[in-house]
């Protein structure tokens, strides 16, 4: 299994300070997920899914909820080339 770390506090900063906030935004909206939802307090992972294709898992808070949840929807658009690349915490680098 593959997973590679996308977003979490101090990568959202790297983003931020390298100017792909907005490419980051629409990449998430590009995968049918709302930027404002997504918590940048929290992992974002690209990670291979049981059908065999790859899927985004991050933590969001959804409209009117009071605590955030993590969910899972499939890669539809791929991770930009040239983002910086990750493992994700506890894969084999």
């Amino acid at each position: 299994m593959t997973a590679r770390l996308i977003s979490n506090p101090t990568i959202w900063r790297l983003h931020c300070s390298q100017g792909r906030r907005d490419a980051v935004c629409d990449w998430l909206k590009a995968n049918g997920l709302d930027p404002l939802a997504v918590l940048s307090t929290h992992d974002a992972i690209v990670e291979d899914a049981p059908d065999g294709g790859q899927q985004i898992k991050c933590t969001v808070i959804e409209k009117d909820a009071t605590h955030p949840v993590e969910t899972t929807v499939p890669l539809v658009v791929p991770v930009p080339d040239g983002w910086p690349h990750y493992t994700a915490p506890g894969m084999p680098s």
